[in-house]
């Protein structure tokens, strides 16, 4: 929208059905009195309406489908630590029930808690048992270690860091989206408002049509009038 209209990020005080129906009220009000408001109203502010209204019906979905993407994300993250974990902590309860020496168990990571739902903690472990079976093969196939464990732990590694990136690069456009549906909304709403106080004045004295423009913003003064109403008397 060209003119020039001040909106926020945040969620507009109305549901987006209620805003699309006053931005169509408002449309259709500026279009069919265009050369009576013409000169009242801010360049572009109507094509601006006109087209935030279609962009609105785009960016709902869009937002919705961000929140998704996102909690689908982050669900396949929890999979993949989940199954990362269980196998980290079975090859350290094998190498626990062989026996080995304190110093290879340490080595294994024996000892140290991991949180299971902790990205960091989970790879680091994974990561501390790939690098001693590197080190010493010998030592990990005499505790029973084979090389299908070693792969499906470094499977495990690769898929959690994968996870983790695509999670945070969901989650980051999640609120991208949102705000955008949001800033959209408000300058529909914006924009309502600057035609209903500019066919206010137009109709100042024709009670007729005044009436569909006061309609516009109907809504918010009965809310107000009803805030004020139930507000405790100022003493």
């Amino acid at each position: 929208m060209t003119a020039a209209l001040i909106v926020k990020s945040t969620l507009p005080a109305k549901d987006f059905t209620t805003i699309t129906q006053l931005g169509l009220k408002a449309l259709n009000l500026a279009v069919t009195h265009a050369a009576a408001l013409g000169p009242r109203l801010s360049e572009g502010l109507v094509q601006g309406l006109s087209e935030d209204i279609e962009k609105l019906g785009e960016a709902i979905p869009g937002a919705k489908q961000a929140r998704s993407e996102a909690v689908a994300a982050t669900s396949a993250q929890n999979v993949a630590l989940e199954q990362g974990h269980a196998q980290m902590q079975q090859i350290r309860v094998a190498v626990r029930r062989a026996k080995a020496p304190a110093d290879v168990k340490r080595a294994y990571g024996i000892g140290l808690k991991v949180n299971k739902t902790n990205m960091r903690d989970v790879k680091a472990a994974i990561q501390q048992i790939l690098g001693r079976t590197k080190e010493n093969p010998a030592e990990a196939a005499s505790l029973g270690i084979v090389a299908k464990d070693l792969d499906a732990l470094a499977q495990a590694l690769v898929a959690i860091t994968n996870a983790d990136a695509v999670q945070e690069q969901k989650r980051a456009s999640a609120p991208v989206a949102t705000q955008e549906r949001n800033r959209t909304g408000n300058r529909i709403l914006a924009a309502v408002a600057r035609i209903e106080g500019a066919g206010r004045m137009e109709f100042a004295n024709d009670e007729a049509n005044r009436a569909s423009f006061e309609a516009l913003g109907a809504g918010a003064r009965k809310r107000k009038r009803a805030e004020e109403e139930a507000a405790p008397p100022v003493r």
